[in-house]
């Protein structure tokens, strides 16, 4: 009989170590910090006379890997339904990415190292609202009453819930997967961006995460409930008993 240890990370989809999946604390991947981020963002908006959206209610996550040169390199989003959603955020922090200068490599050890970089996109706060020192407030989604927006006790809650009866690996495997929590607290467009290889395990596991539904709070940027797209990494080892 083989036991199924599961491991669950919140992580991005780069597990190379040479790629750090965020800044180290008291480093930002900007110079001047987020609020320079944004002032320049709402600059640029200005001096290229971008229109806004259309729809008020669109929230983008940009993320950027920033290179040890201090280039940028656009990351990946396999989220297209988001993207479709959320199109003019998402073309908009792209596009003004292209003209900011002033990135920030992280280190470590006195190296430069490539790492990623998170901006909460709001474009409506970024045209005509734009405020001096402008930096959003936000409240990550949370599982449940619990401390730490109840990351552990998802974590749990998706090992208690996928079935894994009638599996038998001899090797490990990683799975990430995305999935967005609306502002009305609903989970949808569960994508698997590094697949287990076994389409009905696969299946296992969106439906545990489906499960967990209707533990969630939205996410807020400035008070406002955004969509919010959340990324989970599962490791699993069959460990011979």
């Amino acid at each position: 009989m083989r036991i199924f240890t599961f491991l669950f990370l919140i992580a991005s989809a780069f597990l190379n170590a040479q790629i750090l999946e965020h800044y180290p604390r008291n480093q930002v991947p900007y110079i001047g910090g987020y609020e320079s981020y944004y002032k320049d963002f709402h600059d640029i908006i200005i001096d290229r006379n971008l229109q806004p959206c259309g729809d008020k209610g669109e929230f983008y996550q940009l993320n950027l890997l920033v290179n040890p040169d201090r280039t940028i390199s656009f990351i990946k989003d396999y989220n297209e339904k988001n993207i479709a959603k959320n199109k003019c955020a998402y073309d908009l922090a792209r596009e003004i990415a292209k003209y900011q200068t002033n990135w920030n490599s992280a280190t470590v050890d006195g190296i430069s190292k490539s790492a990623v970089a998170t901006f909460y996109i709001f474009p409506d706060d970024l045209f005509d609202h734009f405020q001096k020192g402008y930096y959003p407030a936000i409240n990550f989604p949370a599982y449940g009453n619990y401390e730490n927006n109840g990351i552990e006790e998802f974590r749990k809650g998706i090992i208690n819930r996928i079935d894994v009866r009638g599996f038998d690996w001899n090797d490990r495997f990683n799975v990430i997967v995305e999935f967005i929590i609306t502002k009305e607290a609903k989970i949808e467009n569960i994508v698997m961006i590094k697949s287990s290889s076994n389409t009905e395990f696969d299946k296992r596991i969106a439906n545990g995460i489906l499960s967990t539904k209707k533990k969630w709070k939205p996410a807020s940027i400035n008070g406002k409930p955004v969509d919010y797209r959340y990324r989970l990494t599962l490791n699993a080892v069959t460990d011979p008993s």
